[in-house]
């Protein structure tokens, strides 16, 4: 039983270490770091670190699919993006020029992005890297007064950083003050609220599900569909990015808003049709898939960093990346290094003590006995 609740917590750490270390220094929201800021450590690191862990115990609790995570994850990238940091609304972005895709006062480029970029990276991604290392919970993780301490803390969270982005943050970058459109906010909190209801009867139809532990098909897949579920996961994740390559320049609002939509729903709806049509998902495939994700989004962290000249950052992300593919393979080479090197201390010391203790001689046993009387 102890062993059980140990290799739990071990996940739930693991699980939100990966998803706020990917969602923000490997997506270059922040840098690397910029985590031992205490600022980022008590809202960046515990914002994502407190929902993870909910969706962790809705996870475990109900059994749910990577379907239903990826439902969660929309929601996730959502109230971040739309309620906690209003990146939704304002008016200038990092990737596009201003007022660029604004429907109703919202950004709809730039939401449907990171919306997307959320349900997949942060979330489904996370889950599927620390699934393929760390054996799921079983049942409930979290209690009544552990999700009242959550919630109490993520309240505060929601509370105080808009207002603090809206009145100090971006007066000071956009030289005027800042109010989302109500009719902009009205529309994310629509879209929110019909989110928490599909996840709500997603949750109520898996609660009927049995808690035996489901197991992947381990069909063969030949390598040539190996191969191709990797070329398509990176065409599918490069696809994302190509008309951010130009800003946006050249591209009307309403074809990059299509492009956006029509890549974010058909593409992973025709990406499930084709696994079901090639023989299904089994362990293997699913690794693939994952690294896949990983290797995308790793080089491209790495080689921006690169472009930078942030070179601490480069090779923090590089190191990240190898440990990732190591969770994902199931390969531990840097992440056992620590239990090795315990390994070879007491190693070194049970030699040591045994040189100490010299077996004894003849001679020695002769000295040793008691003389005849």
């Amino acid at each position: 039983m102890g062993f059980e609740k140990q290799l739990s917590w071990r996940r739930c750490l693991a699980l939100v270490l990966v998803g706020a270390w990917n969602a923000e220094a490997v997506s270059m929201g922040t840098f690397p770091y910029e985590f031992l800021h205490p600022a980022n450590i008590f809202v960046t690191f515990m914002y994502y670190a407190l929902q993870l862990l909910i969706i962790e115990d809705l996870y475990s609790r109900f059994k749910l699919s990577y379907r239903d995570l990826f439902l969660i994850g929309i929601l996730f990238g959502l109230l971040e993006e739309g309620v906690l940091t209003l990146t939704f609304y304002i008016p200038v972005t990092e990737w596009l020029k201003p007022g660029y895709g604004r429907i109703l006062g919202i950004n709809t480029v730039w939401a449907t992005f990171l919306t997307f970029f959320h349900a997949t990276y942060t979330v489904t991604l996370t889950f599927l890297i620390i699934d393929r290392f760390f054996p799921r919970n079983r049942g409930p993780l979290l209690n009544r007064r552990a999700y009242a301490l959550i919630l109490s803390y993520l309240l505060v969270l929601y509370i105080g950083n808009p207002i603090h982005v809206a009145f100090t943050v971006m007066p000071s970058q956009l030289h005027f003050n800042f109010k989302p459109k109500i009719e902009a906010i009205l529309i994310v909190a629509f879209l929110i609220v019909i989110l928490m209801f599909t996840v709500a009867s997603r949750i109520r139809k898996s609660s009927y599900r049995s808690y035996t532990t489901v197991s992947l098909p381990q069909q063969s897949i030949n390598q040539r569909a190996l191969i191709s579920d990797a070329c398509i996961i990176l065409l599918m994740s490069a696809a994302w990015f190509l008309p951010y390559m130009h800003n946006y320049e050249g591209f009307p609002e309403t074809i990059a808003l299509l492009y956006s939509v029509s890549l974010a729903t058909l593409g992973p709806l025709a990406f499930s049709w084709y696994l079901k049509r090639s023989g299904g998902v089994n362990e293997k495939r699913l690794t693939i898939i994952t690294a896949s994700l990983v290797s995308f989004y790793m080089s491209l962290s790495v080689y921006c960093y690169f472009l930078s000249h942030d070179y601490i950052s480069m090779f923090i992300i590089a190191v990240t990346f190898i440990l990732e593919l190591e969770l994902v393979f199931k390969r531990p080479l840097l992440l056992s290094s620590p239990s090795l090197i315990r390994k070879t201390i007491s190693l070194l010391k049970v030699n040591r003590g045994k040189n100490k203790r010299k077996p004894l001689t003849n001679r020695d046993n002769r000295a040793s006995q008691p003389p005849n009387s």
